[in-house]
């Protein structure tokens, strides 16, 4: 993987990793628990009317570790959700924290003060030669700071339809390979 600051789509075999974004008017009830989640673009397409942006992500790279590298991940500068950290809940859902006045507030206590955790390890499935020409080839897994891998699980928020929302934790789940894409090192 790559040992510097990068930003970079997340794709996997369903798509660009995009954020669930409920408009209020739409969803007046449960739009402020629906902003901000991980899922698939396969999501997207099925359930357009449930509102999701495309992102990119800014990894800060913080060290290796054996075959892992450690990063911390926010939204890219260039979105909704820009300087928002990737954090997991307590229930293991991924999600953007910091794109409002709260989340900004929380985003300036230290890292395990809220979450719990706000590094993420990128663990490749193969060598990779270092060329960054090669390097959106290289699948890896995502792991949160308990050694979870991101998986792909269904959930159904406030009985409405089931999303395919990304998930770090025990829950039943497939486990999702993902790629890098349009690699800008900064």
């Amino acid at each position: 993987m790559i040992n510097r600051n990068f930003t970079a789509e997340l794709h996997c075999n369903y798509g660009q990793v995009v954020i669930a974004d409920a408009s209020f008017s739409d969803y007046p009830f449960t739009s402020l628990d629906e902003d901000g989640w991980l899922c698939t673009e396969i999501a997207r397409e099925k359930y357009a009317d449930v509102g999701f942006k495309h992102v990119a992500f800014d990894f800060t790279f913080l060290r290796q570790d054996e075959h892992r590298w450690i990063y911390t991940i926010r939204g890219a500068q260039d979105c909704d959700y820009a300087g928002a950290r990737l954090c997991r809940n307590r229930n293991g859902w991924l999600g953007l924290y910091g794109s409002n006045v709260v989340g900004k507030i929380i985003n300036k206590l230290p890292p395990d003060s809220f979450f719990g955790q706000d590094e993420w390890k990128l663990q490749p499935l193969m060598d990779w030669d270092g060329d960054m020409k090669s390097a959106e080839s290289i699948p890896f897994y995502i792991r949160d700071s308990f050694g979870h891998r991101v998986a792909r699980t269904w959930t159904s928020a406030s009985n409405q339809r089931p999303v395919r929302f990304l998930n770090a934790s025990e829950r039943v789940g497939e486990v999702l390979t993902f790629q890098l894409r349009d690699i800008q090192l900064t």
